[in-house]
């Protein structure tokens, strides 16, 4: 299929037309959740491409695709991100992420993801019954110090878990930011900073083929458009409703998390 596209090179080869389109949908409704918060869509696609695609080319397709929505929404991330909070955050980020990543090559747990999952399960609940806003009252939730701490972890449960770092940043961003739309900024800014870490580490590791990239662009016009249609749906949502549907999207992260740390267990 597609052999017209590049002499020699032939994306999404063996598979039926209805497999790829369920590759497409999976990428679109991804982008679509990414459009809508700004983070979010590479834990649904790599979730549901795996069984067709494998792990290993599940996530780096997701990569690829998930680059080009970012590239669509770095505009109005950079005019509406926190930069205040945004900053002291990618430090944090990247340090945690770093040493989270070491700590994962020399543990065995498997437990890990279960762990993790259930830990942002019990934040999100937390805030659901304004613990964590309780908790937060008598702090600046902004100053540099908190800001800090909570990249560091963050990044550090990412670095662990392979994922998660958003979905328990985003708990303590969506009180720390004034407004879903410096919520939502400052989600793009952090996960795109993220996003082209591990695209450049993996090109220089060798694993960005030519043939990746290919499929990535046979992808790229419909996640383009559900990443508009995402966007296009946050701008119409009112405030009480975005914040409903983020927590949401955080409880069904948290359990695939959760549900892959089990399925680890089992499997071992």
């Amino acid at each position: 299929m597609f052999d017209w596209l590049s002499p020699g090179l032939t994306p999404f080869e063996n598979l039926s037309w209805f497999a790829i389109s369920m590759v497409a949908l999976a990428h679109a409704a991804g982008c679509f959740i990414r459009g809508a918060f700004g983070f979010g869509s590479n834990m649904p696609i790599v979730v549901a491409t795996t069984f067709i695609l494998g792990p290993h080319h599940a996530i780096l397709l997701a990569l690829m695709t998930t680059i080009v929505a970012q590239l669509h929404l770095l505009p109005s991330g950079f005019k509406t991100a926190d930069w205040q909070v945004t900053k002291p955050l990618i430090l944090g980020m990247t340090a945690g992420t770093l040493f989270g990543t070491w700590v994962f090559t020399i543990l065995s747990g498997v437990a890990l993801q279960i762990i993790l999952g259930s830990l942002i399960v019990l934040i999100i609940l937390m805030d659901a019954i304004k613990l964590v806003e309780r908790l937060l009252e008598n702090m600046d939730v902004r100053s540099k110090a908190i800001t800090g701490g909570f990249s560091v972890v963050g990044g550090i449960m990412g670095g662990l878990s392979g994922a998660g770092a958003f979905y328990f940043l985003v708990v303590y961003l969506k009180h720390a930011c004034p407004t879903p739309e410096a919520l939502r900024g400052t989600n793009v800014i952090l996960s795109a900073m993220t996003m082209f870490m591990r695209a450049f580490a993996l090109a220089t590791a060798g694993l960005i083929t030519p043939m990746l990239m290919l499929e990535g662009l046979v992808l790229a016009p419909i996640v383009y458009l559900a990443t508009w249609l995402g966007a296009h749906a946050f701008k119409v949502t009112s405030d009480r409703r975005f914040y409903v549907a983020l927590q949401i999207l955080l409880l069904a992260g948290a359990a695939v998390l959760v549900f892959k740390g089990a399925r680890q267990l089992i499997s071992v």
